[in-house]
């Protein structure tokens, strides 16, 4: 009963569809300039090695602003560990009215998913694979120029990933132009002579007890440079979820994982070969393990609540990024 409370609230209250890849054409290029449901290739995998890994097919919904223009800058959503939710819609609404067309994306449709109570059915890395086959099919689009990149707690980890030219070059000849997460997990790092050249807003809350702010914090101390490609905000007391309503009077969940331990076992990273390893050299190739590793790497106990004061000012913040970092770039 607790995860089905948790399934209803901290995502949003879900809606229940079929999935409309099931009658739609998949898409390989896009030319269409109104709203519409696209459908199209990714790779159905836990890391970057696609090795034996089968293709499957997942949609998107595609949002173009009521003012028309000859061009159009993009945002791709990528949702959190609870799915596509009614929350989400709101940033929709935010960026088409700044003039953004956005497609936001279900990764868990095509994958027979509903949400995941575990965080482990999937990885982040697997969304963002999601990510850049959604990108590479946006850059075929005639009116679309730039392209930016949102991520929610675990479908933050490509946005902060994309960060890094190493992990980028292996999924794409042109990357985003600038990306956001949102209280996203940071759990991972790379030797710090890595190459950077994307954009990157990481937005915290300091109360946030599931994926707590201080891996966010040590990577924005360890890879800022003098050219300031990653920003960081932290918000005081601002919890998991701040940004939806139907957490407004919070809720806590005794055993669900803090993922407060911060060491070499606990801190990821990819190796050579695309697969997900920790610093101590073990690998994380699927659901088990990482689910393994996830008990190992978390304390039980966290509470979840929406703040409006925290909403306003992420809202702001990423109006404020990409009118920066995307349309005057």
């Amino acid at each position: 009963m607790r995860y089905l409370i948790l399934a209803f609230l901290f995502s949003g209250c879900a809606i229940f569809r079929s999935d409309p890849c099931m009658n739609n054409i998949v898409k390989s290029n896009l030319s269409s300039s109104s709203n519409t449901t696209v459908c199209f290739k990714t790779v159905d995998s836990y890391d970057l090695n696609y090795k034996n890994k089968q293709k499957i097919n997942i949609y998107g919904n595609l949002y173009f602003p009521e003012v028309k223009a000859k061009q159009y800058n993009a945002v791709i959503l990528s949702h959190g560990s609870g799915g596509l939710r009614r929350y989400h819609k709101k940033y929709v609404e935010l960026l088409n009215s700044a003039g953004y067309v956005v497609f936001q994306l279900d990764h868990y449709m095509g994958r027979n998913i509903r949400y995941d109570k575990t965080f482990s059915k999937v990885s982040g890395i697997t969304f963002m694979n999601d990510a850049y086959f959604a990108l590479n099919l946006l850059r075929t689009h005639p009116k679309i120029n730039k392209i930016a990149y949102i991520g929610w707690s675990q479908g933050g980890v490509g946005p902060i990933l994309s960060h890094f030219n190493h992990i980028s070059t292996k999924l794409t000849k042109r990357n985003f132009d600038a990306s956001v997460a949102i209280y996203p997990y940071c759990g991972f790092t790379f030797n710090k002579i890595v190459k950077t050249d994307t954009p990157l807003l990481i937005i915290t809350g300091r109360s946030d007890d599931l994926t707590p702010e201080k891996s966010c914090q040590n990577l924005h101390e360890k890879f800022q440079t003098a050219d300031n490609l990653i920003e960081y905000i932290s918000i005081e007391d601002a919890r998991h979820g701040f940004d939806n309503p139907f957490l407004f009077f919070g809720i806590t969940f005794d055993d669900l994982p803090s993922l407060n331990i911060i060491n070499d076992e606990c801190t990821l990273t990819i190796t050579d070969n695309g697969e997900i390893m920790n610093l101590n050299g073990r690998l994380i190739p699927g659901p088990a393990e990482s689910e393994k590793l996830l008990k190992e790497c978390s304390t039980p106990g966290v509470t979840v609540q929406y703040s409006r004061r925290a909403t306003n000012l992420t809202f702001e913040a990423i109006v404020n990024f990409f009118s920066e970092r995307l349309n005057n770039k």
